[in-house]
């Protein structure tokens, strides 16, 4: 990759960040309309977009959010007000922007000039300086007279800036005076000093390279986040220094000055050189000599003192790097192949029996804790917080309600819950149709709500939680909650149910994720054709998910989605069953015992039930649901090992249980297909491949609602409780 690829690729990041906090910055001043940090927020984040996109050349982004920077200062100044009308316009503009952005990553032009003018006259007209028969500077005149007054009651910051950048600067597409324009931009330059020191004599200079630095001081009514802003692109390679001086001014002069010596003010005024006032202090002795001739100190408390004081002037910056998701899925996969590899000497030296020495075995040991531990925080490094995926919901949210004429009030909580990377983008989709669900069929409209004594606004709810080695999302609404009727009669239209049969609300809700179906009258863009909710239930069992519906009348709907924390790194048990090798993911192993035939108790045809901690829970035979010949309840079981997904406990019968392991997770979908009951593969230590089971799945496959009530029926007359 190029240097200016490279820039390019920080600038299309940055920018995605940045359009993401102005979008934030408006919902909350929709709700907080005073809020003067969210204001700020949002005037910086256009700021450093106009400022980002006029380094890398695209003048026609800068051009309009240069635009929309001057609407967001009037809204600054308090000289406008935040209305609906006005978030609602600038989060359009946002959009725009983020359009514009798009396409040139993509390699296509900006946006067609003709489309740009039209945008950059609707923010003139909502700024006041375009109207029909009238230029900007014929509708305001007396603003001229107005700005000394405005000034004059303005507070002014100062700031010591130094730019020391880097030789070859201009190869990365920067060019140093462009900056000092922008910056120029934000304030009023009191000194500016250049350090030609760097300059080398003519037979050695280079017009490509950089010899000159600069130090200046600005006064400026911009915070210091605007000045960090104008070097986003150069900070992490060059040194770039700001440093807060306004206690050292007052009524413009720097009082400092009074204090310092004289060959300090001619260096920094670069008046002198460094090696001119060195040769010059040469002729004099420095304090510390002075008093250790004298004998006043010890040479070394001197020296300790000097050292000290090197130590306090050294300031240490935390810095973060973007590293491109396939570097970290290599690492992962470089992990496993080292892990596989471990575990294969570790079982080649175990079989040398009486010839591997024991120091071998456990150094070979510490090296698998070791490998494992790599791979922990490699998969760590693809967690990320789910609050931009909440926030992107919460504007969603709030369009499909301006649409629709209702009112709604986003409420999201467990924004630092992490997920992985990859499963957040797999859970995007469903949880977009759960919130679409929620404004079009939940929340009812002002005049309902109002009619049935509920405040006007509606509330969504947007809940993340961890709770084990899995993560809960909660999307829920106070709507009018699921009509139970109306989703038996579509039932029992459509044939799925006799319109007699009886069946748990449960089991009624089961039907909102069929493909096809739909209570809503009529078709619209947003619902009606009886395809959201089975994507849901769709793309939840790809990912080794589940969902949960709650609902109650004139109450409200809540959907619970139970995701994995990973979708790579996994805690798993190997057992062995029918002689086929299988592994149970660790986090939701409720317990283990020894299988005794004799335990077991029939319930109807075919189910078993098993006691466990006091209950009576249901066993479920993996080898006869994967077809694997002799049922493993009527076979060689010696160990039960129960399972907690969320829902439902019961037990899977087991030949062998071996040890526990971590394993990173191969889909089957890459190089076979989709499997019910099985959610990947991996490759043990001794080369040969095991099955991951979806216990998830599997307990769709077998449990249903008649069969639970079924259990619940016979072990009551066994005095016992399921």
């Amino acid at each position: 990759m190029s240097e200016q690829d490279e820039t390019l690729e920080i600038f299309f990041s940055e920018t995605d960040e940045l359009l993401r906090a102005a979008e934030e910055s408006l919902l909350a001043l929709e709700s907080e309309p005073e809020s003067a940090s969210d204001i700020e927020q949002l005037f910086r984040s256009v700021h450093t977009m106009k400022s980002g996109a006029a380094m890398v050349g695209f003048m026609g982004i800068s051009e309009y959010a240069h635009l929309v920077e001057n609407l967001l200062e009037r809204l600054r100044s308090r000289k406008l007000a935040v209305t609906n009308n006005l978030i609602t316009f600038l989060l359009d503009a946002v959009d725009f922007i983020r359009s514009m952005v798009d396409q040139v990553s993509q390699g296509e032009a900006e946006v067609d000039p003709e489309i740009l003018n039209q945008r950059k006259s609707q923010v003139k007209r909502y700024l006041g300086v375009e109207a029909v028969g009238a230029s900007a500077e014929e509708q305001e005149p007396e603003a001229p007279a107005k700005e000394p007054v405005e000034e004059a009651d303005e507070v002014f910051s100062f700031y010591k800036i130094g730019l020391r950048f880097e030789k070859h600067l201009f190869y990365s597409g920067q060019d140093p005076l462009l900056l000092l324009l922008n910056l120029s931009e934000l304030g009023e330059f009191v000194q500016v000093v250049p350090d030609l020191s760097g300059l080398p004599d003519y037979e050695n200079f280079s017009v490509y390279d950089l010899h000159i630095s600069w130090q200046l001081i600005i006064k400026t009514k911009f915070p210091r986040e605007d000045l960090e802003d104008v070097f986003m692109f150069v900070k992490d390679d060059n040194d770039i220094s700001i440093e807060d001086i306004t206690k050292r001014y007052r009524e413009g002069v720097d009082i400092e000055l009074a204090e310092k010596k004289l060959g300090e003010v001619l260096v920094e005024e670069s008046k002198i050189t460094e090696e001119v006032l060195t040769g010059a202090l040469e002729k004099q002795k420095m304090l510390g000599e002075i008093l250790v001739d004298e004998g006043k100190v010890k040479r070394e408390d001197l020296e300790k003192a000097v050292a000290k004081q090197e130590e306090s002037r050294k300031v240490y910056r935390k810095t973060t790097i973007r590293v491109d998701v396939e570097k970290v899925d290599s690492l992962v996969n470089l992990g496993e192949e080292l892990g596989i590899g471990l575990s294969k000497t570790q079982s080649l030296l175990e079989k040398q029996t009486g010839s591997a020495p024991t120091e071998v075995l456990e150094e070979m040991e510490n090296l698998l804790k070791v490998n494992r531990e790599f791979q922990e925080r490699v998969a760590r490094v693809r967690m990320f917080p789910l609050e931009g995926t909440f926030r992107r919901f919460q504007r969603m949210a709030r369009d499909l309600a301006l649409e629709q004429n209702k009112e709604v009030k986003v409420i999201i909580t467990g924004l630092d819950t992490e997920l992985d990377k990859e499963v957040i983008e797999h859970c995007t989709d469903p949880l977009k149709h759960l919130v679409r669900n929620c404004v079009d069929h939940g929340i009812e409209t002002p005049e309902e709500r109002e009619a049935k004594g509920k405040p006007t606004s509606g509330t969504i709810t947007l809940k993340a939680y961890q709770r084990g080695g899995r993560v809960f999302v909660e999307i829920s609404e106070d709507g009018q909650g699921i009509d139970l009727a109306n989703i038996r009669k579509k039932a029992v239209e459509k044939g799925w149910i006799q319109e007699d049969e009886v069946l748990t609300e449960q089991a009624l809700l089961q039907f909102i994720f069929k493909p096809g179906f739909s209570t809503a009258a009529e078709v619209t863009e947003l619902s009606g054709r009886g395809v959201g909710m089975d994507v849901v239930r769709t793309q939840l069992d790809q990912l080794g998910g589940t969902i949960e519906v709650r609902t109650e009348k004139e109450k409200g709907t809540t959907f619970v989605l139970c995701l994995p924390l990973t979708s790579a790194l996994m805690e798993v048990l190997h057992v062995i069953v029918q002689g086929t090798s299988y592994l149970v993911p660790v986090q939701i192993v409720a317990g283990t015992e020894k299988f005794d035939q004799a335990l077991i108790k029939n319930v109807g045809a075919e189910e078993r039930v098993y006691p466990f901690r006091g209950d009576y829970l249901p066993i479920v035979d993996v080898a006869k649901i994967l077809n694997l010949g002799t049922p493993s309840v009527n076979g060689n079981s010696t160990v039960v090992i129960f399972v907690d997904t969320g829902q439902k406990v019961f037990g899977i019968p087991v030949d062998e249980l071996l040890n526990s392991q971590q394993i990173i997770v191969k889909t089957l979908e890459t190089n076979y297909r989709s499997v019910k009951g099985l959610a990947g593969a991996t490759i043990l230590g001794d080369g040969s491949v095991s099955l991951v089971l979806d216990l998830l799945g599997i307990e769709e496959m077998v449990f249903k609602d008649s069969f639970k009530g079924d259990i619940d029926h016979e072990v009551e007359k066994e005095g016992k409780s399921v």
